[in-house]
């Protein structure tokens, strides 16, 4: 099959042919009869004349086809050049990405309908890349959320067997901390991967939220009370009811509240604000402590994003407890955002109030 730029090269041989075809038949049906009269006026005979136009029409057609296939020639190449040059250059680019150079791009194109090509290319690749980098991320992280626990239980077990160590409480309690964290990780990936929209749809029920955020601030009073930081509920009395899954907005809060204490410096605050506002319930809880930067502040909802990740590890956090908050949010209709600065990080979401 022949290529296109052969094709249209072909076309516009072919056009310019076609014009030095319609110049003779021009010539040939409305000049003929003026220059038969011109030539015999002039004293030549009907032979003569007729001789003299055929010579007259070949010059014409000669002089038409060189012309018109000058000017195929040059509407050919610029043609070539405007609309089959970014072709390539999306070919070059494609055939990059998919030798795994991702950063790949195509340059603009003259025209606005490759224009919009090579910037839906651009955004594909730039999406390519963004998942690459996440796949790449998920894959390290992990491995090392795994292998740290994975160690201890390792270096403990075999100095319980081989007798170098005896079980005392304090291992085994250790050795209980290290499955219990295996658990968490391993069940907070099942439920981000299983995506459980329809069971909370499917078990939906009355739901007090100020309720649950007092109950995940007294779990949370020994830890941050040892740490010196201070929790403020502002006042919610006449909150309206959720209709959601129990378990899950108690899961939502908790998560929340375990997010702020981990980042909240000692000595510091929380708070906690709840109100109703246009039909939704909005739930922020405030810390302070080292502000998230602004180019990571639209990803902490992403599955195991890590801001610090040396900080998250050496906290025992696994990336995935802001995740599990937007798909329940989302999963019931609601909405997740967050802000950053000035020493305060605010994480909240908003959910529909229960008709009355």
């Amino acid at each position: 099959m022949a290529s296109l730029r052969l094709r249209l090269i072909g076309l516009w041989v072919l056009l310019a042919l076609v014009m030095a075809v319609i110049m003779f038949v021009a010539v040939e049906r409305f000049s003929s009869e003026q220059v038969m009269k011109l030539a015999m006026a002039a004293g030549s005979s009907a032979d003569e004349a007729q001789a003299m136009f055929d010579q007259y029409v070949g010059q014409v057609l000669i002089l038409g086809a060189a012309v018109g296939l000058v000017l195929g020639a040059l509407a050919a190449w610029w043609l070539l050049r405007r609309v089959l040059r970014p072709l390539e250059r999306l070919t070059d680019a494609s055939r990059a990405i998919a030798a795994g150079d991702l950063a790949a791009r195509v340059p603009d194109a003259p025209d606005p309908e490759l224009q919009r090509l090579a910037d839906a290319f651009n955004q594909m690749a730039a999406s390519l890349e963004r998942v690459e980098q996440l796949r790449r991320a998920v894959v390290e992280d992990v491995a090392h959320e795994l292998r740290t626990p994975l160690t201890s239980l390792q270096g403990y077990t075999e100095a319980m067997a081989d007798g170098v160590v005896d079980p005392t409480p304090d291992m085994l309690r250790t050795v209980n901390e290290e499955i219990v964290r295996l658990t968490r990780l391993v069940n907070g990936l099942d439920e981000l991967a299983r995506g459980r929209g329809d069971e909370h749809a499917q078990a939906r029920a009355e739901v007090d939220l100020a309720a649950f955020v007092q109950r995940a601030v007294q779990i949370h009073s020994p830890e941050l009370a040892s740490r010196r930081i201070t929790v403020h509920v502002e006042d919610a009395s006449s909150l309206p009811t959720l209709l959601a899954d129990p378990d899950a907005i108690g899961q939502v809060v908790a998560n929340l509240m375990r997010n702020a204490a981990k980042y909240t410096d000692d000595g510091g605050e929380i708070i906690v604000r709840m109100a109703e506002s246009a039909g939704w319930v909005r739930c922020a809880v405030q810390n302070t402590g080292v502000d998230i930067p602004a180019a990571d502040l639209p990803f902490i909802w992403e599955r195991l994003y890590r801001v610090d990740p040396s900080r998250t590890r050496a906290s025992g956090g696994a990336g995935i407890g802001l995740a599990i908050v937007r798909q329940v949010i989302e999963a019931h209709g609601g909405k997740v955002g967050a802000s950053s600065g000035g020493g305060r990080t605010e994480i909240w979401f908003q959910l529909p109030a229960a008709a009355r």
